[in-house]
């Protein structure tokens, strides 16, 4: 299995009804948590890096861990490059090692989101690299505005157009979900993402699923969703579960070891709820 291309995994997901997983990992405990994780429940998984954590660990040493954990894994796994903000960003990407990357030019007017996600995917298929866009506003979920407000939402029509004009490989939703975590329950536009699904012909990806009920997560993948964004709450798991454990003298390495078992559990419960028919390799 190994190194899988992003689509392919997509492709997979969406032939036998589930939703990938795709963690955002920070270092390569977090990486390996994930893919034990997958191992587990014997499903793919990705791997994701956030830009703004390049300040803690550069591109080029995330992406080669990532790709190294991803060859040596039992499971499909994807690594992939999230919210690039700019063309310079998710190009930089590439360079760094990246196998797929996210364009997210979802706050720029649409033309000028469009234009800049064709000339990024114009150059990343050159080198056989997937490209992720968004279309639409996902927000944050401390601001209600953001995810109830139906006018932020994605629309059918401008998806067929975007994804008709750009190429991209997938598309991040806009349909109620936020990022961080949500003030109140979100209510996901089931309605709106089956007419997404039905008008164009790539993958969708469902940002914000820190917070999102279980019942709307499985009814998201059920209609349409093949490609789940997971980071808020994995981020406090580990934080929380590495805090538990630790010893009065400081930092003990079993004390770590079982830290991991509660993250790899609650990663495995993640992969489950958006694995609604049960799908196994």
């Amino acid at each position: 299995m190994g190194l899988v291309r992003v689509r392919d995994i997509l492709k997979m997901a969406d032939e036998n009804r589930f939703a990938a997983a795709a963690i955002d990992v920070f270092d390569f405990q977090s990486a390996e948590w994930v893919v034990k994780a997958a191992e587990r429940e014997q499903v793919p998984v990705l791997l994701m890096f956030y830009p703004d954590m390049s300040s803690f660990i550069p591109f080029s040493t995330m992406a080669g861990i990532a790709v190294d954990l991803a060859k040596q894994a039992s499971v499909p796994v994807g690594v992939h490059l999230d919210h690039g903000k700019s063309y310079d960003v998710a190009v930089g990407g590439i360079a760094a090692g990246f196998p797929s990357i996210m364009y997210d030019g979802s706050a720029r007017p649409f033309e000028e989101n469009l234009e800049v996600t064709a000339s990024v995917v114009k150059c990343a298929h050159i080198l056989g690299i997937d490209v992720e866009a968004e279309l639409g506003t996902v927000g944050q979920g401390n601001r209600k505005e953001d995810f109830c407000n139906e006018e932020l939402y994605t629309k059918p029509e401008m998806a067929k157009d975007f994804v008709e004009r750009t190429h991209v490989d997938s598309l991040a939703v806009a349909i109620g979900n936020s990022h961080g975590h949500y003030v109140c329950e979100p209510h996901l536009d089931i309605r709106r993402l089956d007419e997404i699904n039905k008008t164009i012909d790539v993958p969708l990806v469902l940002h914000g699923g820190s917070g999102i009920p279980a019942e709307q997560m499985i009814e998201s993948v059920k209609y349409g969703i093949n490609k789940v964004n997971i980071g808020t709450e994995f981020f406090e798991k580990c934080k929380n579960c590495v805090a538990a454990h630790m010893g009065e003298d400081g930092f003990i390495l079993d004390h770590y070891k079982e830290a991991g078992e509660e993250v790899i559990e609650f990663v495995r419960g993640r992969i489950a709820r958006i694995n609604p028919y049960h799908f196994t390799l």
